[in-house]
């Protein structure tokens, strides 16, 4: 009889650490250089939640920060889009009506090291964006809809026009186009409030993987499975110039802030940072093939990228080529990673439903060795 008791408490122990119902036990035994632990924990949000899709939570399959870095999108296969507060890790509100469709870093790692998938076969992007004002929300699904949600009311709107799975969404700096690329090999430009079409835009010979506009907005550019990065003119559509050095699938594109650089991923396995004007590439940091990379300009002009291996977690310094920062992982595979919008956090969700916050104000702060 004791030993069954002792057993039943062990149970009741585990689960309660597992599905742990607030986040004020969350932060105790953080690995170093972590700020904080969201746990996607059913007791958390099924009183918030329509229906049992909290039941169904998995890898946290895509983060994002909204613009102010105060709100993380989290992602769950198969459970509506959950909103955070990103400085205290304290669950805010689901985004309801919507099972989570999006191409995790995981998806992507597997596709790229498939001997029996093509480079060019399968999907890249992220089709997760808050709005420049946080007020809406935006997502790409395999369904070939964009739904735009009111992040205030949860309540969304679908815009239809794809004839493929929705890759990548961004709005414009002004916040009032939203523009979608897509496996069918379109960019299309929508009024981000009535979700009317406003242009579609073709060129790329294979999937749309990245969208992104310039900080001034005049300019959009787009990543594809056909390898290149085009830009084109943002008000009509018209096609400027090409950028090609990437083998195979665009993973991601980020502009500088001063809108005078871009930094692209590719599954080749580097990331390449251009230079807008001269079409010329500045720097190439090379990882593995299938490397899968989070990019990020901060505010001092410096490139951060993060890639992982085994229970790594790796900063580097894309200009220099330094390796400036290692976290150590908790043990299980790294599906999702994002940098905040002032650069100072890393945001890595993980197969245990589990994300974490990390502090990268003391890399910041170190004047970086040139080469």
């Amino acid at each position: 009889m004791k030993k069954v008791l002792i057993s039943i408490f062990l149970l009741v122990f585990i689960i309660s650490i597992t599905y742990l119902p607030s986040n004020e036990a969350q932060d105790c035994d953080l690995p170093a250089g972590a700020k904080v632990r969201i746990i996607l924990s059913p007791d958390v949000i099924k009183h918030r939640t329509e229906k049992p899709f909290y039941e169904s939570l998995n890898a946290v399959g895509g983060v994002v920060f909204s613009p102010d870095g105060q709100t993380l999108a989290i992602t769950s296969d198969r459970s509506p889009i959950h909103l955070w507060n990103a400085i205290t890790g304290e669950y805010k509100q689901p985004l309801r009506k919507h099972t989570a469709d999006i191409v995790n870093l995981y998806s992507e790692r597997s596709w790229a090291w498939s001997t029996r998938t093509s480079f060019n076969d399968k999907p890249y992007g992220s089709n997760l964006t808050f709005s420049p004002d946080g007020g809406k929300f935006a997502n790409g699904g395999k369904n070939k809809t964009v739904r735009v949600w009111n992040t205030a009311t949860g309540i969304p709107k679908y815009f239809r026009g794809h004839t493929d799975y929705v890759s990548s969404v961004a709005f414009s700096p002004d916040g009032e186009t939203l523009v979608s690329g897509s496996v069918d090999k379109t960019i299309r430009l929508w009024d981000a409030a009535t979700g009317r079409q406003k242009k579609t835009i073709t060129g790329h010979t294979d999937y749309v993987s990245s969208v992104v506009f310039s900080p001034d907005g005049k300019t959009l550019v787009s990543g594809s499975g056909d390898g290149t990065i085009r830009l084109w003119e943002a008000a009509t559509g018209k096609h400027q110039k090409t950028l090609t050095g990437h083998i195979g699938g665009i993973f991601t594109i980020v502009f500088s802030q001063d809108g005078t650089m871009l930094a692209s991923a590719g599954i080749d396995g580097t990331v390449r940072v251009w230079d807008i004007t001269s079409s010329e590439q500045k720097n190439i940091l090379a990882g593995r093939k299938g490397t899968n990379w989070s990019v990020s300009f901060n505010a001092a002009g410096r490139i951060f990228a993060c890639d992982n291996d085994h229970f790594m977690i790796r900063i580097w310094d894309v200009v220099t080529g330094q390796h400036v920062q290692t976290f150590m992982r908790e043990g299980t595979g790294i599906y999702s990673s994002a940098f905040s919008p002032d650069g100072l956090t890393l945001a890595t969700g993980f197969s245990n439903r589990r994300v974490i916050l990390w502090d990268l104000t003391p890399i910041v702060d170190i004047k970086p060795l040139r080469k």
